[in-house]
């Protein structure tokens, strides 16, 4: 094997190897991208970094410790920051896995996402092109209720350390979205004990994909499962299938014709939800390629078990990327008692809507689980399309959210300078005269001339030129914030949210499948009269920012041309000069309309305060979620049509109020579809293999047979209690409805001659099995067998030998990682404290002269 790349860590990337935890070493072969885990430290954080092949870092993320939260959900904390304990016993309790920051890693198959697994049970995806968090999903179990998971959850931020604390009681859409009733009671601590992503294909069919394989396999443009789950692949030209006009037509995507989402300003550092404030991580999310198979699923299986209590084992899952389907309880299949089981490793393979489960029971048994995801064949085509316009629609609200979270903080802060600057001249005029204030003043010396000495102390002494600046500054770029937020970004994100639900609604009214998509025609209707709702109110606040930015306009230069004259000398030529120059008599009208208006109450923060919490406020804003037979949208424009002048008997919704109402709509609309999903789930036990199994140390795999289309075998590698390696092959044979027939075919005990000790082994491909493992001659070595129980195939080939089993810089080989495509299959071995890794390509391994290739120079972090 030639030897790719070294490199060295100035952290631990793995607290310890003789953990019960899922990998903290994830390898993407798509990208040619490796990520590893840093434990908290001294200063309470752990670290996520991605590093190239050449030891060059890509992008990192900082899991902050946070001790109230740890506390809660983990268990005690040691006070110290100090989180984890690094060393070689293989003893270590729970105690130590509940402080781990972040328990796995897992990527996409074509690499784009990394899923972290957090200390809390939730699920960070981060984004391979921007390193931003961009979906952070949570997956904690309610005690005592039906395990299930609210999909509102599914487009939550990533929080930040404030909103943290908020998230027991707060966790859905934005920052600040109320968590549903059926989870806001105190939830069951719970570990992650695996995470995997796992490949569907939905449309065309597996059996159609698989036929045109193997017809294709002996030809000379014959193409790879590897190829057709490339990036970017084209199934259609690959396979050369019959074109499906009515299909394709179906399956336009015009959101790809409507103007790019304009980034939003910046929300401080250490913000939640700070994805759009730049444009690649905004094209990530909104205007990102439809990169991969069109009519393939991806799904993100979370392995969850319960450590006190019940010790109920789950499963979570989530399809293209963060639409959350639930969880589904694992251990009620078991035949006995399923208490205290552990998911210890997922895998599926594209051509089956079966996921299998490896569990682990507290004896140290192995026992095989299937998970019938069955609403994938049942929906087809419509299913990547339904999944990614939910995902998209709530995008769009996290979105809309942050917009007007953004602008309510701007209004709010803009008037605060203005308003001080009010009350000192009010407090003054009223002293000589309570009845008086600014507005009147400024009234009569707009239309008089006459200045008021206190007015003219105050525009001399406390406004002057400073502060009129900073007035201007402060009240006109608001202004202007909120006039490009409302017509660049709040209307755009409308608009697209009418496209998506215009599509979903044409598939809830004429779609052969939507019983089985859970979509309902009424709930989209009313999200869709919410959103026009929201445009209408739109609408009135660009024009009324428009109208206010011209008063402002006119107020200012009025003031400023009063704060001039007034500081000069009374009767002075030079004032006598800026009187009779005065030119803005026509833009009186204006000044005095902001003065008596928009400078006490701008129009602007009607959109924004709610209102008094009771009275007549409270009164109007129940009528706004009473649903009357006209619909909202009617009853919204009959009561905007009636409302002139300073009417109030007819207050419009704020924009927060409106949001809360589609967010709540849309958890209807998300809940339904996941419901549905959900209900087709199944989880059947299939068998249990043969012996105690170390389930720190095993690989399952599922692989087609090359003859029977409904044949695959279930391959499982794992060190038994007695530090053998066990290869166990069952056949999984696909009978009619949703009987699988299995039987286990062979349990081979693999033994290696001078082997002292197995450190790791992983499975390669669909060929053969990789050895780590310690020999008599006090080094370490990798072995490769091929994965045929046949006698004449089962020999050991010897492809590395590490010198006094020791890796460069001293490290010692401890973990394997194995994974790759056709061409470029590489293997990580990773140093036993997670110092450091060494990566080898399997496939090349000489140079073009026919020599061997040298090894690259050690990159040290």
């Amino acid at each position: 094997m030639h030897q790719i790349a070294t490199r060295i860590l100035t952290e631990p990337c793995i607290p310890t190897l003789t953990d019960s935890g899922p990998n903290l070493f994830a390898y993407c072969p798509t990208m040619d991208l490796v990520a590893t885990v840093s434990q908290p430290g001294v200063r309470g954080k752990a670290a996520v970094d991605v590093w190239r092949l050449n030891g060059q870092n890509v992008f990192g993320a900082n899991f902050d410790h946070d001790s109230e939260s740890e506390d809660e959900g983990d268990g005690e904390d040691d006070g110290g920051g100090q989180v984890e304990k690094r060393g070689e016993g293989t003893g270590q309790d729970d105690e130590v896995l509940r402080r781990r920051k972040v328990r796995g890693l897992c990527w996409r198959r074509d690499g784009q996402v990394l899923a972290v697994a957090c200390f809390d049970s939730s699920v960070a995806l981060i984004n391979a092109f921007t390193g931003k968090i961009a979906h952070h999903l949570h997956t904690n179990l309610p005690p005592g209720v039906p395990i299930s998971t609210s999909p509102s959850s599914s487009f939550t931020s990533s929080p930040s350390r404030s909103q943290k604390r908020r998230s027991r009681t707060s966790k859905g859409v934005g920052s600040n979205e109320a968590e549903p009733e059926s989870t806001a009671t105190v939830k069951t601590r719970t570990n992650v004990s695996c995470i995997s992503w796992t490949t569907h294909f939905a449309t065309p069919s597996p059996l159609l994909i698989r036929k045109s394989l193997e017809v294709g396999r002996d030809t000379e443009k014959a193409v790879t499962l590897d190829q057709i789950l490339g990036l970017k692949a084209d199934i259609d030209r690959l396979l050369s299938l019959k074109a499906d006009l009515p299909g394709e037509l179906s399956a336009i995507d015009i959101e790809a014709s409507l103007p790019k989402l304009a980034t939003l300003p910046p929300i401080g550092v250490g913000s939640g939800d700070d994805v759009f404030s730049s444009r690649g991580s905004l094209d990530a999310i909104f205007h990102a390629a439809n990169t991969g198979l069109n009519g393939a699923v991806d799904v993100l299986i979370v392995g969850l078990q319960e450590h006190e209590g019940t010790g109920r084992c789950a499963v979570h899952l989530e399809i293209f990327d963060s639409f959350t389907i639930g969880a589904v309880d694992v251990g009620s299949c078991f035949p006995t008692s399923g208490r205290g089981a552990k998911v210890r490793a997922i895998t599926s393979h594209p051509y089956l809507s079966l996921a299998f489960l490896l569990l682990e029971q507290p004896d140290f048994s192995l026992h095989v689980a299937c998970l019938d995801m069955s609403f994938i064949p049942q929906t087809g085509r419509n299913l990547p399309l339904v999944a990614r316009k939910v995902t998209q629609l709530g995008n769009l609200l996290r979105y809309v959210s942050q917009v007007q979270m953004q602008l309510s903080a701007e209004i709010k802060a803009a008037f605060d300078l203005p308003s001080r600057f009010l009350r000192n001249i009010n407090e003054s005029l009223a002293e000589a005269d309570p009845d008086a204030d600014f507005s009147f003043a400024a009234h009569h010396l707009a239309v008089t001339g006459d200045c008021d000495p206190r007015v003219r102390e105050w525009l001399v002494d406390e406004v002057g030129n400073r502060g009129l600046k900073r007035w201007e500054k402060a009240v006109g770029d608001c202004l202007d914030v909120v006039r490009r937020m409302t017509s660049e970004c709040l209307q755009p994100a409308l608009e697209r949210m009418q496209v998506i639900l215009s599509r979903l609604d044409g598939l809830a009214k004429f779609s052969g499948t939507r019983e089985r998509l859970g979509l309902n025609e009424q709930a989209i209707r009313r999200v869709r009269e919410t959103v026009d709702v929201l445009g209408l109110v739109a609408e009135d606040m660009l024009i009324d920012v428009g109208v206010e930015i011209r008063e402002f306009g006119s107020f200012m230069r009025w003031l400023t041309w009063e704060c001039e004259v007034e500081a000069l000398e009374e009767g002075s030529e030079r004032a006598e000069e800026l009187r009779e120059s005065w030119t803005g008599e026509q833009e009186l009208r204006a000044v005095l309309d902001y003065v008596g208006g928009a400078m006490n109450q701008s129009r602007l923060k009607r959109y924004i305060d709610a209102g008094n919490p009771g009275g007549e406020d409270a009164a109007t804003k129940k009528s706004f979620d009473e649903e009357t037979d006209t619909g909202f949208y009617a009853d919204f424009t009959e009561r905007r049509r009636r409302r002139t002048g300073s009417n109030t008997d007819y207050r419009s919704p704020t924009l927060r109020e409106l949001l809360e109402r589609l967010r709540k709509q849309c958890d209807v609309v998300f809940g339904q579809i996941a419901e549905t999903f959900r209900k087709s789930l199944l989880t059947s036990y299939l068998f249990s293999v043969p012996g105690q199994y170390d389930g720190n140390m095993l690989d399952v795999r599922v692989m087609p047979d090359q003859i029977r289309e409904d044949t695959y075998s279930l391959v499982i590698l794992a060190k038994d209690h007695r530090g053998q390696l066990q290869l166990t092959v069952a056949d999984i044979q696909m009978q009619t409805g949703k009987r699988i027939k299995m039987a286990i075919t062979s349990n081979t005990a693999l033994t290696i001659a001078q082997v002292t000790e197995i450190l790791d082994a992983k499975i390669v491909d669909d060929e053969f099995v990789m050895v780590l493992a310690a020999s008599t001659e006090g080094d370490a070595r990798l072995y490769t067998r091929a994965i045929s129980t046949e006698a004449e195939q089962n020999e050991w080939e010897l492809r590395h030998v590490f010198d006094d089993g020791k890796m460069d810089a001293g490290m010692k080989p401890a973990r394997l990682e194995a994974n790759g495509r056709a061409g470029r299959r590489v293997v990580a071995v990773v140093d036993q404290a997670g110092l450091g890794f060494v990566v080898f390509d399997l496939d090349t391994g000489l140079d073009v002269d026919g020599k061997q290739g040298t090894e690259d120079e050690v990159m040290t972090g």
